[in-house]
């Protein structure tokens, strides 16, 4: 019988700035300072669009800490720093219940029928909407993920908040017949 791997927490960093501890699974001894360890990351960050969900990544110890620094590496750098890809992105949605208190349950079973990892940052309250980090699959865009959510019909009004969606195209204007 396989056992199930216990996640162990890891430290991302940028240049010791937007630290966030999210879950990994460990994959072993990786090449690098003594102590340095392959990991799958389990959780999707709040502060790192990448590495997420399913990135494999090495993290090596910092004060005892296992650590993997983005080291300012550019948006289009960053892949770089992966060792693994997991083929997902990263999506920030807002989310604002109608009628019931919180509908994250309801959000995630929908994100997970489309293959997307969903994580509650917080819920709503009566002075803001509730926020969740999803890791998206490289097949889908952002204007098919909030099509295909809102085809759901959750109790609840979904606002794209990273990427930022792009500009609601305006109609054609219309040829005047002479």
């Amino acid at each position: 019988m396989a056992t199930k791997q216990k996640p162990i927490k890891v430290c991302l960093i940028n240049n010791g700035t937007a630290r966030e501890t999210p879950w990994a699974h460990d994959l072993g001894p990786a090449s690098g300072p003594k102590g340095s360890r392959k990991v799958r990351l389990v959780n999707v960050p709040f502060f790192h669009a990448k590495p997420t969900w399913g990135d494999v990544i090495v993290v090596r110890p910092v004060d005892g800490v296992l650590t993997w620094d983005r080291e300012g590496a550019s948006w289009e750098a960053v892949g770089k720093r992966i060792a693994e890809d997991g083929g997902r992105w990263a999506m920030i949605l807002d989310y604002a219940p109608r009628g019931k208190t919180d509908v994250n349950g309801e959000l995630a079973q929908a994100c997970a029928e489309l293959d997307i990892a969903c994580e509650r940052a917080w819920p709503p309250d009566p002075t803001r909407a509730g926020r969740v980090f999803l890791a998206v699959g490289n097949t889908l865009t952002d204007a098919a993920v909030m099509s295909q959510l809102r085809a759901a019909k959750l109790p609840c009004e979904l606002t794209q908040i990273h990427p930022k969606p792009a500009p609601a195209k305006k109609p054609a204007k219309k040829k005047r017949k002479r």
